[in-house]
């Protein structure tokens, strides 16, 4: 079976890396997850029981189709698909996304970048599954010596932290963990990766969406302990997230219980990137009280709805614990929450490699797919 590592292998042979280059990229891709930046904290979205969406499809719809008419632009929706219409008028005003081409299994945006105080931010590739993916982006220095005396740690990381942020259309929600490495030291250019889990409002697939990135600093861990600036700017980009989806849907429709509350597995998808954990669950958060700092009760309450269990088991007999995954919740009007878990892992593996995922104390088979 081929791996979207073997993919990835194979898709930096199109770009401008040495060989020796492009081979500690796939490594440091596949080893440096594991001492990324903390992830950031799962996110819960409480809302009412889904309205149907029609006026505002054809609002959405309506809206496209007047700036095409009128814009001299072209906007395309796609169909289950509503770009925010701020979105929209970004790309009509801005430029359109970059395209994405297909390298094998791995997506290469073209054109996809920007050129801000001597340091040019490209996206090179960018490979996942429906809800989870990893973007690995080029930093070129015209001043390479910038990068004098930034040593790589033990796991080939850099001390580098961004001050970024991204957003693919159509998300309600995500998080994930970036770093910085050097896939060719004395080049003058670093890698920055990102890896994200999103979910969606009507749960569709974050494939063929608009990607959204911006980055205005990059800081350096100095000796005395702390992040000092090393350079600013103004880099936006946004591309096309196309590539093959790894997913690989498990059987569903389970029961298992959480906290003495009965739990329904509706879906469970587990791809090269991550996994996706769909559940119900009968009982639901409530009032967690005033906003600000979340009490021990309030924790209690979204615990006793979004803490299920789930951990992927891998072929090399190791784990990966999903459980403090992105999070969405969403209250039924029957009593209960539907619930999403999604996150990429701390690793990147061919689909052959997961064994199996346990949700609560359900186990399921990769091989029964």
């Amino acid at each position: 079976m081929t791996s979207p590592l073997d993919s990835y292998t194979r898709s930096m042979d199109g770009l401008r890396f040495s060989d020796e280059a492009k081979a500690r990229m796939v490594e440091v891709l596949r080893e440096a997850k594991k001492n990324a930046q903390p992830k950031a904290p799962a996110e819960v979205l409480t809302m009412p029981a889904r309205r149907p969406r029609h006026r505002w499809a054809r609002v959405a719809a309506g809206l496209a189709l007047a700036l095409v008419l009128g814009g001299g632009g072209t906007v395309a929706v796609a169909a289950g698909v509503l770009p925010n219409p701020a979105d929209v008028l970004s790309d009509v005003f801005g430029g359109a996304p970059a395209q994405t081409e297909l390298l094998n299994e791995v997506g290469r945006p073209i054109g996809a970048s920007a050129t801000s105080n001597g340091v040019t931010v490209t996206a090179e590739a960018v490979a996942g599954d429906r809800s989870n993916y990893t973007v690995v982006y080029s930093v070129a220095f015209d001043d390479p010596s910038v990068l004098e005396d930034i040593e790589p740690g033990e796991d080939g990381t850099l001390p580098l932290v961004a001050d970024a942020t991204c957003y693919v259309d159509g998300a309600s929600g995500g998080g994930g963990g970036s770093w910085f490495y050097d896939a060719d030291p004395g080049d003058g250019t670093i890698q920055y990766a990102e890896t994200m889990g999103f979910t969606t409002w009507n749960g569709a697939s974050i494939i063929g969406r608009t990607m959204r990135f911006s980055m205005s600093e990059i800081r350096v861990y100095d000796a005395e302990g702390e992040y000092v600036t090393l350079v600013t700017g103004n880099w936006d980009l946004k591309f096309e997230m196309n590539y093959v989806d790894t997913t690989v849907d498990l059987p569903a429709g389970q029961h298992t219980t959480w906290q003495g509350a009965d739990v329904t597995v509706d879906a469970v998808a587990v791809s090269s990137v991550g996994v996706t954990v769909d559940y119900t669950i009968d009982r639901q958060i409530g009032d967690l009280g005033p906003s600000g700092q979340m009490s021990d009760e309030a924790e209690a309450k979204m615990e006793a709805v979004t803490g299920l269990p789930v951990t992927v088991t891998f072929a090399d007999g190791t784990t990966f614990d999903a459980t403090n995954a992105n999070t969405h919740a969403q209250e039924q009007g029957d009593g209960t929450s539907a619930v999403t878990k999604t996150v990429t892992y701390d690793r990147i593996v061919a689909a052959g490699d997961i064994v199996s995922v346990t949700v609560g104390d359900v186990e399921i088979p990769v091989s029964a797919a």
